[in-house]
C-alpha cells in the first residue's frame, strides 16, 4: 500500500480523536466517500462535514495539495481540517478552514509539462480554529 494512504488515514483518525475529545459525535466515512472524510455533530445536533488533508512528518508543512473540486465543492457546513504530522510522540498541528475560504484562496500552479496543481497554503490564522465547529 502507498505511504500516502497511511498518512491520510493517520490524519483522519487524529482529527476524529481530537473532535471526540472536544465532545463531538464523530463518524469516519469509508475511504471512497466523495468529499467527506468525517461527519461530526455537536451537542446541539448541528452537523459538520469534514475533509481532512494531511502532510507527513518531515514532508512539506507549508501547503496541502487538493483537487480542482475544492474550487466548486464548498458550502457553509463543509470544513477542511489540514493536518501536519509531527512524528509518533508529538501532537500534530491542526488548521481548521471553512470550505468557502479554501475555494477563494486555492493556489493554482501549471507546470511546463501541462500538469496543473492545486494547493492551500498554510495560514497561522487558521491554526486550532476549533471554534468554527460551533
Amino acid at each position: 500500500m502507498a505511504k500516502g494512504y497511511f498518512t491520510g488515514m493517520t490524519g483522519v483518525y487524529f482529527v476524529a480523536a481530537e473532535l471526540s475529545a472536544r465532545g463531538y459525535i464523530v463518524a469516519v466515512t469509508s475511504r471512497n466517500a466523495p468529499g467527506i472524510d468525517i461527519m461530526a455533530t455537536n451537542e446541539e445536533g448541528k452537523r459538520f462535514d469534514i475533509q481532512v488533508k494531511t502532510n507527513r512528518a518531515g514532508g512539506t508543512q507549508s501547503y496541502w495539495l487538493l483537487s480542482e473540486k475544492a474550487r466548486e465543492a464548498h458550502y457553509s457546513g463543509l470544513l477542511y481540517i489540514f493536518v501536519n504530522l509531527k512524528g509518533l510522540d508529538k501532537r500534530p498541528d491542526f488548521y481548521v478552514v471553512p470550505s468557502v475560504k479554501v475555494a477563494e484562496k486555492l493556489a493554482v500552479f501549471k507546470s511546463s509539462t501541462g500538469s496543473t496543481w492545486y494547493a492551500y497554503n498554510r495560514s497561522e490564522s487558521d491554526k486550532e480554529r476549533w471554534d468554527l465547529l460551533k
